[in-house]
């Protein structure tokens, strides 16, 4: 086994996407590159992983992983994928979504490695007889973003205990930290007054993301604060319907959609108040953009969804609700755009809690620990 100071890592995903699994691919990257490793990014190259990873001077490995595909897709890239492992001396394989999870799995078992896997969705991970052989003797090791996950993947996919570790996201604080002077660059791109609370959230806009759940509660804030305004930030499936929503509610003309954006950190620097309204039954883990949150010093409006109330202590830097609640979204909304102290005080709080729990060093100092136990 070569030095686990000085590995040869290929992280893999295959989406066509670019989320919260795809930010983590390309962050992780970055931080063991930086660590002394070489590391090289298998990923298509239509996401935005490729050219960002290109940007930083980090080795990328495109592959055609199809959108949807049958088993000649899938052998076809296993034999690529065992190729470059054998050629560059790969000693460690890490995929990521379920595809790759598949194609990297049997390129490792070609080509005499290791192979470990993180989960980032609340879903089941066997779905057919191929997953079940993967998961029991070709992942030596899984790696999961909450414990609804590592409970989902023991109870259901009957994964050994042994085999599953708890490992949360991670941000850099100092990279991610809040810009008051681009927060109010965004406030001025977008007509919000200094003395306008903005409530933000930050998601792609599928049925798992709940944003119609923080629309619907927004009638009732915008009533009692005249002064506020709601920007819902991403694209998506539901881009029509949660326009028409806004309408339908007499809120479009203080709703703000801006759509993708890639200056993330601004964004969030703009925000007052952050909402994160997410629904059971859709997948939701462990979301970056409330990491963002945290890092930005903002309190917290959140559902009780996968692993989402371990970034919040309820009462603490946010208020934790339960999924669909619109009366108490909108009452919690309410006690925060009424009391400027108290949002700062819980900001406070949200920052401090990313320092001790969720930063990428601690992210980082896990996944080697992964690393050298299955190598060792």
């Amino acid at each position: 086994m070569r030095n686990s100071k000085t590995l040869n890592i290929l992280l893999l995903n295959a989406l066509d996407i670019y989320g919260g699994g795809e930010f983590f691919v390309y962050q992780l990257a970055k931080l063991l590159t930086q660590k002394g490793h070489k590391v090289w990014v298998s990923c298509r190259k239509d996401n935005i992983i490729y050219s960002k990873c290109i940007e930083e001077g980090i080795g990328v490995f495109p592959v055609d992983y199809p959108e949807h595909s049958g088993k000649s897709d899938l052998w076809k890239n296993s034999r690529i994928l065992g190729k470059f492992i054998k050629e560059n001396k790969i000693d460690i394989v890490h995929s990521n979504t379920n595809y790759d999870r598949t194609a990297g799995a049997f390129a490792a078992k070609f080509a005499g490695v290791k192979h470990v896997s993180n989960v980032h969705s609340f879903h089941s991970i066997s779905h057919n007889l191929t997953h079940w052989y993967r998961n029991k003797f070709l992942i030596h090791h899984f790696m999961v973003d909450g414990v609804c996950t590592k409970d989902l993947l023991i109870n259901e996919d009957k994964i050994d205990p042994a085999k599953i570790t708890l490992l949360h996201l991670g941000l850099d604080p100092e990279l991610n930290k809040k810009d008051p002077e681009t927060g109010k660059l965004i406030r001025k791109e977008f007509g919000v007054k200094d003395e306008e609370i903005l409530i933000g959230n930050v998601a792609r806009m599928v049925p798992f993301k709940g944003q119609e759940y923080l629309i619907r509660a927004y009638p009732d804030v915008l009533k009692a604060f005249p002064e506020s305004k709601l920007m819902i930030v991403g694209d998506g499936e539901l881009s029509d319907m949660l326009h028409k929503l806004a309408e339908e509610l007499g809120v479009s003309e203080r709703t703000i959609f801006p759509g993708f954006r890639s200056d993330i950190k601004s964004m969030y620097s703009a925000f007052d108040i952050y909402a994160h309204t997410s629904v059971e039954g859709g997948g939701e883990t462990f979301p970056y953009a409330m990491l963002h949150a945290l890092a930005q010093e903002l309190p917290m409006v959140i559902t009780r969804v996968g692993d989402m109330p371990a970034m919040v202590e309820d009462g603490v830097n946010g208020f934790v609700l339960n999924d669909k609640d619109v009366k108490s979204i909108s009452e919690k909304l309410m006690l925060l755009c009424d009391d400027k102290k108290l949002r700062f005080e819980m900001g406070k709080k949200s920052f401090e809690l990313m320092l001790r729990k969720f930063t990428v060093d601690i992210m980082a100092a896990n996944i080697e620990k992964v690393y050298s136990k299955i190598l060792s």
